[in-house]
């Protein structure tokens, strides 16, 4: 299967020109493309069209890694550059129940939802308007359509007395849903081993290892505390920062999100994948 034969509509240059020069989409050439080449070489565009296109021939594979490398790579700041601005602009404005990341996964989710529809088709030539529209999609599940859904307290960053640690509340919430108990809690028996599958193919060993922790029966704190087994948190397991470690967090979550929505294994309930994503 070429890029050739699966096109349909050709977007404006420069992005039809590096469109066509690509290897054929289901090759091992394309997929190698997406491991190196840099964002400038391979605009959101350009995936976008890719990534549509194989969704509809029915290539899994290659599908899933394009998504991946649009949402969840190593240069998925880069192609959500409007997504992260605008999320940082709401939360600075005052919010009650969420941070700016919350913000950010919800239009990704938007995003991974609606990218194989006609909605997408606006996304091959318009990326950044789309993803300023999956924003404020995203952004009205949450707060509903007039911004008044969750009018509680604001949720800030503590300063542990003892330790002088910052704390964020985000993260230790007793009424929090982990993301492996809400996948678990629902009607597709083999969501565990799927994910697992999907954790497994994780190329980058320290997203594969926050995966496989946070996907455990005692998945473990992000950077206070202990899980329920006793684990310490992840911050002194990897010796690395909470940020950073909440940031491969979310990234594994997209990855795994974008493999749900791919995969032809199970018919999945968009619905219900939908109200248990910020969980995932």
């Amino acid at each position: 299967m070429s890029q050739k034969k699966l096109s349909t509509k050709l977007p404006t240059k420069p992005f039809e020109e590096i469109f066509a020069a690509l290897p054929p989409l289901d090759s091992p050439e394309y997929l190698r493309l997406l491991n190196t080449a840099t964002p400038e070489a391979l605009p959101a565009q350009v995936l976008v069209r890719a990534y549509r296109q194989l969704c509809r021939a029915g290539a899994e594979a290659e599908a899933r890694s394009t998504l991946e490398r649009l949402i969840a790579g190593r240069y998925a700041e880069f192609y959500l550059k409007s997504v992260h601005a605008l999320a940082k602009k709401q939360f600075m404005r005052g919010q009650y129940t969420y941070d700016a990341d919350d913000l950010v996964q919800e239009a990704i989710r938007v995003i991974v939802e609606t990218l194989p529809t006609e909605r997408g088709d606006f996304a091959e030539s318009a990326w950044v308007t789309y993803c300023r529209q999956a924003f404020a999609e995203g952004w009205r599940s949450l707060n509903g359509r007039e911004g008044k859904k969750f009018r509680l307290r604001r949720v800030e960053t503590k300063i542990d007395p003892k330790t002088g640690e910052e704390k964020n509340p985000m993260e230790v919430a007793d009424d929090s849903v982990p993301w492996h108990v809400a996948m678990r809690e629902s009607n597709v028996p083999w969501i565990e081993d799927f994910a697992q599958r999907v954790i497994a193919e994780m190329r980058d060993p320290l997203m594969r290892q926050i995966a496989a922790d946070q996907f455990s029966d005692d998945p473990s704190p992000i950077s206070s505390g202990r899980s329920k087994g006793g684990k310490p948190p992840l911050t002194e397991q990897l010796g690395e920062n909470r940020f950073k470690i909440s940031r491969v967090r979310d990234q594994a979550r997209a990855r795994l999100f974008a493999a749900l929505v791919t995969q032809k294994e199970k018919e999945i309930d968009l619905d219900w994948l939908r109200k248990t994503y910020r969980g995932i």
